[in-house]
């Protein structure tokens, strides 16, 4: 009977082998990247705050270059190559430099958020407080897809595109963005998409790299006792965090993918109409919001009313809404009788 080993070997026995002199540039490589000079710094702080401002402006092209400038692959790269090599050093080194990036990087994100409190979260950052297990699968194969780049020069153009696909500075900028709008469940979201991204893209790396071949420092099957308790701590995590993305996914599944029917007014705008709807005890808020992001698209409001309501009614809510907004924008106004003909309990405004 062949070992499971064998077997595998001779599965894999296509895939592409490093000679001496790609090996020792790989080292070199990954090394390199597993340092936090200033560079390295810079390029969290950078990165982060381009990808803040992405977010808060809800613009997928500026989030999309922040990803491209991150340094934060680097070191999780050299993380799943030191988990192949057997070196503690490296493998210790490595997420020291990630955990001071995700520091840098957090940071940069709470300072943005603070900037601009009580913005509307926009649709990029919702986004990343939807982790499911798609996102799981994408991670480990970004890890993969980025590990194999590294060590096969012919190919090491692809690298960009594999920064995109891994999205670690977005998740990042949102536990921060989110903290500070008060929106705890968006963070703790993004946290959960980040760990994944963090913990799969190291076991991706190491795949790949087991399969170029590069664990000269493994003799044999001695295999470090380390090497195998950070493996099995790596693989718990995901065991871990595959329930709330199965049960995310599942719940995405039965409500549907979320897309807004109208763009959110201001903070100012909101409050200002629910203070007038107030002195108005037969009318109540369905949903408000602006047609388009045109200025003179204007802002329509929803409201469910147990009767017929006055002529200077809708002129006081359009006033209100002209004193918030200075420029003046169209307001229309859409009342809805209640078939009941009173008001009725418990009803959501709809935001």
């Amino acid at each position: 009977m062949k070992s499971i080993k064998t077997r595998f070997n001779e599965i894999f026995q296509f895939f592409p082998t490093l000679d001496r002199s790609e090996r020792l540039h790989l080292i070199q490589q990954i090394e390199q990247n597993a340092h936090s000079d200033i560079d390295f710094i810079m390029m969290m702080v950078l990165s982060t705050s381009l990808a803040s401002l992405g977010l808060l402006a809800d613009s997928t092209a500026v989030v999309i270059g922040a990803m491209l400038v991150a340094p934060l692959m680097g070191p999780l790269l050299a993380a799943g190559f030191s988990l192949v090599q057997g070196n503690p050093k490296l493998f210790r080194k490595s997420l020291a430099v990630a955990a001071i990036g995700l520091m840098i990087g957090f940071m940069a994100s709470v300072f943005f958020g603070t900037l601009y409190p009580g913005f509307e979260p926009t649709l990029e950052i919702e986004a990343r407080g939807k982790a499911d297990l798609l996102d799981l699968c994408i991670a480990f194969f970004s890890g993969m897809t980025a590990a194999y780049a590294i060590g096969r020069s012919s190919v090491m153009t692809t690298i960009a595109g594999v920064a995109i696909a891994a999205a670690l500075v977005p998740p990042l900028a949102v536990i921060g963005i989110a903290l500070t709008h008060g929106s705890p469940h968006i963070s703790l979201n993004a946290c959960v998409l980040l760990i994944t991204n963090l913990v799969a893209i190291i076991l991706g790396a190491a795949t790949i790299f087991r399969l170029l071949k590069v664990h000269g420092a493994l003799h044999g099957s001695a295999i470090p006792v380390w090497v195998r308790r950070a493996t099995i701590l790596l693989f718990l995590s995901i065991a871990l965090l595959i329930a709330p993305l199965l049960i995310q996914m599942i719940e995405g599944r039965r409500i549907g993918q979320d897309r807004p029917l109208e763009y959110p007014v201001s903070p100012q705008v909101r409050e200002a109409v629910k203070q007038y709807i107030s002195h108005w005890p037969e009318a109540e808020i369905i949903t408000q919001g602006r047609i388009s992001v045109e200025p003179e698209a204007g802002i329509f409001i929803l409201l469910l009313s147990a009767k017929t309501l006055p002529h200077d009614f809708e002129e006081g809510l359009i006033n209100v809404v002209h004193k918030v907004r200075v420029d003046k924008p169209p307001v229309k106004i859409f009342p809805v009788l209640s078939a009941s003909g009173q008001r009725p309990a418990n009803h959501s405004d709809g935001e």
